[in-house]
């Protein structure tokens, strides 16, 4: 059945507003329309029984409707929800989203980069695993990074306050008893080339006089296969049981595994060795022992990096801004307490 064609005064008279009103929300000429009478409009229209044209729309304002979202690992719940809290955020704007998943690969993430410099974009939101956003500035585009970059001024940036979260977790294995805390970091990804988790985890040694032991600071893949790894390395640590009584993992999914793994190989989790993870996935409540961890607002960080974008596509010469959302902490049972 064909669709109707949208008559503005129709839609207009329905929704309570000017066709000058109707025609700005369906067509993103410009000016300002509050958020109530957009949501009367689109109540209109969607009564009337209309779709909103927006190819057509595209071709009046040289825009595509359409916005690139790159992620490191979409397996990973936590990225997941923050493409699900993008979509959600950017579909009411009239705008689709295309995903990219880098897998922690370079080359993969360069070759969205080089798709998203062809123009065909109206704005970027990347989780980029080098430590290079040359060319994403370079292109000219709306973007926005989602990540802690504490030294980067120049783009929108959205992320959890790592230093902190890291922090947090830490004090909590501290007040629980534990000396011998290993950490580990990320072999891929910007952590690579500046790690908060691990300054914070020098800096909370140092400042508790808590020697530190270059055996216990590990780095990994932050997936399940990197979990099953680290339980190796672990394990072979000459005396480890004397000389790691706890580790702050990079995220849930590795957590998860390493006590996966270290079941499988006689070790507790829980209570030979206490596990902390980073993200609090819905299955780290559901793990065996189920995970104590850093929360961390993946909603909220999807959304924000979502309305990010619309303002920079809005005003492109605005100043950049920094939204760091502090992580919380999730007591389950993965930390045992120990007592002197």
């Amino acid at each position: 059945m064909k669709k109707p064609k949208l008559d503005i005064y129709e839609v207009g008279r329905l929704a309570g507003v000017s066709k000058s009103t109707v025609s700005r929300v369906i067509s993103d000429t410009g000016g300002s329309v509050s958020r109530k009478a957009k949501d009367a409009v689109n109540a209109a229209i969607s009564e009337l029984g209309y779709t909103r044209n927006t190819f057509a729309a595209g071709l009046r304002n040289s825009k595509s409707y359409l916005a690139l979202l790159v992620v490191p690992d979409i397996a990973n719940p936590f990225w997941s929800e923050i493409v699900r809290a993008v979509q959600d955020r950017l579909e009411p704007e009239g705008y689709s989203v295309v995903v990219g998943n880098t897998d922690w690969s370079e080359e993969r993430e360069l070759s969205y980069l080089r798709l998203f410099r062809t123009g065909r974009f109206d704005g970027l939101i990347i989780n980029s695993v080098t430590d290079d956003i040359d060319l994403i500035l370079e292109a000219g585009i709306p973007a926005v990074l989602v990540g802690e970059r504490s030294e980067l001024t120049q783009i929108d940036t959205v992320g959890t306050a790592t230093y902190q979260a890291a922090t947090l977790a830490l004090q909590y294995l501290y007040d629980a008893g534990h000396r011998r805390i290993a950490v580990v970091t990320s072999e891929t990804g910007s952590e690579r080339f500046l790690s908060r988790r691990f300054t914070a985890y020098t800096d909370f040694m140092e400042a508790k006089g808590l020697a530190k032991d270059p055996d216990l600071v590990f780095t990994a893949h932050l997936s399940a296969e990197g979990g099953e790894r680290l339980a190796g390395d672990i394990l072979a640590v000459p005396g480890w049981k004397d000389r790691i009584s706890a580790v702050l993992c990079g995220n849930d999914i590795l957590a998860i595994s390493l006590q996966n793994t270290l079941r499988a190989r006689g070790v507790e989790p829980g209570r030979d060795i206490s596990v902390i993870g980073m993200d609090d996935i819905p299955i780290a409540a559901l793990t065996w022992p189920a995970l104590t961890t850093i929360r961390k607002p993946r909603a909220e960080m999807g959304k924000k990096a979502a309305e990010l974008l619309m303002k920079r596509i809005g005003d492109p010469s605005r100043t950049p801004e920094k939204h760091l959302y502090p992580g919380t902490l999730v007591i389950r049972d993965s930390v045992v307490e120990i007592r002197n």
